[in-house]
């Protein structure tokens, strides 16, 4: 390998490849059609009345009549929150923050860090050129732990935005919800499904400087009966970016199709094939031990990235539902998906050293990247009963998944580096690197499965009083193999996971709650060695890391705004090497990481003419015991923002119908480099500010938006391995149809 330096500031064009298209065909399933004709059409000769609907205790809902930007982009439903179908948020006791389709519009989202940077309880960490947007909830990073309609996506690349039509942010544990995961919270991507009305829109516009791209989002029925509705979205974007020597190419096919065989019977289909391809994507930074990170500001667009570097990712998705209201009491809802991704890369992560502040050295790095199959499933059975005065709802079934990760067979560590000669941080350099990436056959190296037996039971005492009471039995399965096809490990553990909740309702409009909730993370295997010392117990399987949750909060719907509140305390256990001692080390899980704090959000209409979407969340993070280290008792993990406050306001103007104000101030309070709280980041505030005009060419709407992020081109650290993205112009015209 080589490196070649010292290039002059310029761009690159935007590599185009094809659009990838999608074709997904629903097959007939006889059985269920006479299924529902032999109950619904014996009702009516002439035919059934098919409507589409979403039935939550007997009313109809529609998210999408939810969260407008006349309505300040306030929802009260929640669609799907682990077993439980579409509930109103006044009813669960759990902090979830939804992010409309209207909202993800306005903002001009090309990408879920245009969507996830405005909630108030969420710490952006990763940009999404990285496999995926990274985020930490409650001090905790949520990683892969995304979902498209309930169901995991833990590919841990990137979701397409443009065909979503919401984002649900639940804070907090979610073990009987979700069963195995992360600590901090889930991210929830509900798709777009089909309209029962024509529906057309195109949308063109500029991303990120020159990076153009045109949307069309277009629905409506098949038939004239209403048994046939569709949803397409497509996408193309291309071009160069703000950020020297970047550009983005991505391409977009979704579909829809809802049958609906009955007013109580309907399939739901939905397939996606989607490419995103970046040049120039920003490097990763760490510092040797003892070396503080210089100032944020001393850095240029050019820290960005190296001409020579790039991220590829392929993905496809299909996904089936079904939900058949057998009576009144009784529904079952089913559901499977299947989601594919293989990505490629090759990357620049540059390295604080020893000498002048700010010197660094690049590491040019081709990672074998594994290719991720994700299958998931499940089956729940809803029933109404009362006994007595109480009524029940009981949710019973079964959730779970496999993951299951392709390594190439060539794969020695699955880096190939080179690091090159010292540089300093205030001057940029752009160096040639011979690093390629990786080819040949593949070969399965991972296998993990998840399985969820659920028990809930949703108890009303009374029009004040309710309770949510649960069990998730949770079994995880983990199987690693080599490139022969010989297991390596193997991992194979159960508990179940309780969860008990209590809501009060002194008035319709407040609700009040409490909860008790675990979550279970995959215990890890003792190894023969730890830095050249002989492990006491190897080759022992521990059992699931159980982390614990208490939480009380209120939801407040008065004014046109929802005010929400939540207090809570997390408590994770760790797991590490015992070196004390002078003898073996053990492998031990001992200590704990607790996490207490507030979080307080506000959406909706302030005034008539003002909106608001905005939050804070106080942390107190930090480690309460640990044997092997003791000095990190009392320390705040790394990369952990213990303040976030965000606000964005939209505001109408009268004197110019149409005519709207946006803009958003965010903040995000400092951070801790290492473990040990030697080394700390500073604070940094960002602004938003832009215009959106809404008129009509003809009988047909047209939306103008303009927006600028990051007004006044603040450098700062995002977190110790990603600098922040500097001010970037965003310009659409959408029109409907």
């Amino acid at each position: 390998m080589s490196f070649l330096s010292m290039r002059r500031t310029r761009r690159l064009p935007g590599e185009c490849s094809p659009l990838w298209l999608a074709l997904f065909v629903a097959l007939p399933l006889p059985a269920l059609a006479q299924a529902a004709a032999s109950g619904e059409d014996a009702e009516d000769g002439r035919g059934r009345e098919l409507r589409p609907i979403e039935v939550r205790e007997g009313r109809e809902t529609d998210l999408r009549s939810e969260g407008t930007a006349a309505q300040g982009y306030r929802s009260s439903t929640a669609s799907r929150v682990g077993p439980m179908a579409d509930k109103a948020l006044q009813d669960l006791p759990y902090a979830i923050q939804v992010v409309p389709q209207a909202l993800i519009e306005n903002v001009q989202a090309t990408k879920p860090d245009d969507v996830l940077k405005l909630s108030p309880v969420l710490q952006l960490t990763t940009p999404q050129s990285r496999f995926f947007t990274g985020a930490t909830l409650r001090g905790f990073s949520v990683g892969a732990n995304k979902r498209i309609d309930g169901m995991p996506n833990a590919n841990m690349v990137s979701v397409d935005i443009e065909d979503k039509e919401r984002v649900e942010v639940l804070t907090g544990l979610s073990g009987f919800l979700y069963g195995p995961g992360n600590v901090g919270g889930t991210l929830n991507y509900v798709l777009k499904r089909p309209t029962y009305e024509r529906y057309n829109s195109i949308t063109t516009g500029l991303a990120e400087g020159r990076n153009g791209y045109v949307h069309g989002d277009f629905g409506g029925p098949i038939d004239a009966e209403g048994r046939f509705a569709y949803r397409l979205n497509v996408l193309g974007q291309d071009g160069d970016t703000a950020t020297d020597y970047q550009s983005i190419h991505r391409g977009l096919v979704s579909g829809a199709l809802d049958w609906n065989l009955s007013n109580r019977l309907q399939l739901q289909f939905d397939a996606s094939r989607s490419n995103y391809r970046m040049r120039g994507s920003e490097p990763y930074w760490s510092a040797v031990s003892g070396v503080k990170y210089p100032s944020a500001s001393r850095a240029t667009d050019g820290y960005y990235g190296q001409p020579y570097t790039w991220t590829e990712t392929q993905q496809a998705h299909a996904g089936a539902r079904l939900r058949w209201q057998l009576s009144d009491d009784l529904t079952l809802r089913a559901g499977m998906a299947r989601r594919t991704s293989e990505s490629d890369l090759v990357v620049a992560n540059n390295t604080f050293t020893t000498g002048t502040s700010g010197s660094y050295r690049v590491q040019s790095s081709a990672w074998e990247y594994p290719d991720f199959t994700n299958r998931a499933a499940y089956a729940f059975a809803d029933w109404k009963f009362a006994t007595g005065g109480v009524r029940h709802l009981v949710t019973a079934g079964f959730s779970g998944d496999v993951v299951e990760s392709t390594n190439y067979r060539s794969s020695a560590g699955g880096w190939q580096t080179a690091t090159s000669a010292t540089f300093n941080i205030d001057q940029p350099v752009y160096i040639d690197s011979a690093v390629t990436a990786p080819t040949g056959p593949k070969y399965r190296a991972q296998r993990n499965i998840n399985r969820n037996l659920v028990l809930a039971d949703d108890i009303r005492f009374g029009p004040q009083w309710s309770a949510l009471v649960g069990l998730n039995r949770a079994t995880l399965v983990a199987n690693s193999y080599g490139a022969t096809g010989a297991s390596t490990a193997a991992y194979d553990q159960s508990r179940t996971s309780p969860s008990v909740s209590l809501i009060y309702k002194p008035v319709p409009a407040l609700s009040v709650y409490t909860n008790y909730m675990e979550s279970l993370e995959q215990g890890g295997t003792a190894s023969a060695t730890y830095n050249s010392r002989v492990v006491s117990n190897a080759g022992v399987v521990m059992a699931p890391l159980v982390s614990k949750q208490v939480e009380v909060g209120a939801k407040l719907e008065g004014g046109g705004v929802l005010w929400t509140a939540a207090l809570f305390q997390i408590d994770k256990g760790l797991e590490y090497y015992d070196t004390t001692g002078t003898g073996p080390v053990t492998f031990v899980q001992d200590g704990r990481q607790v996490h207490k704090g507030l979080e307080f959000t506000a959406t909706g209409r302030l005034a008539r003419q003002l909106s608001v979407v905005g939050g804070v969340t106080l942390l107190d993070a930090q480690v309460t015991r640990n044997t092997q280290t003791p000095a990190l008792v009392g320390k705040t993990p790394a990369n952990v923002a213990e303040r976030l406050a965000k606000v964005y306001l939209e505001y109408d103007l009268d004197a110019v119908p149409g005519l709207t104000l946006t803009g958003g101030v965010f903040y995000t309070g400092r951070q801790f480099v290492d473990a040990a709280n030697t080394d700390v980041l500073p604070s940094y505030v960002t602004a938003d500010l832009g215009v959106r005009y809404a008129t009509r060419v003809g009988a047909m709407p047209l939306t103008l938006r303009l927006n600028v992020a990051n007004l006044t081109d603040k450098r700062y650290w995002m977190n110790s391995n990603y600098l922040g993205a500097g001010r970037t112009l965003g310009l659409s015209a959408q029109l409907k149809f």
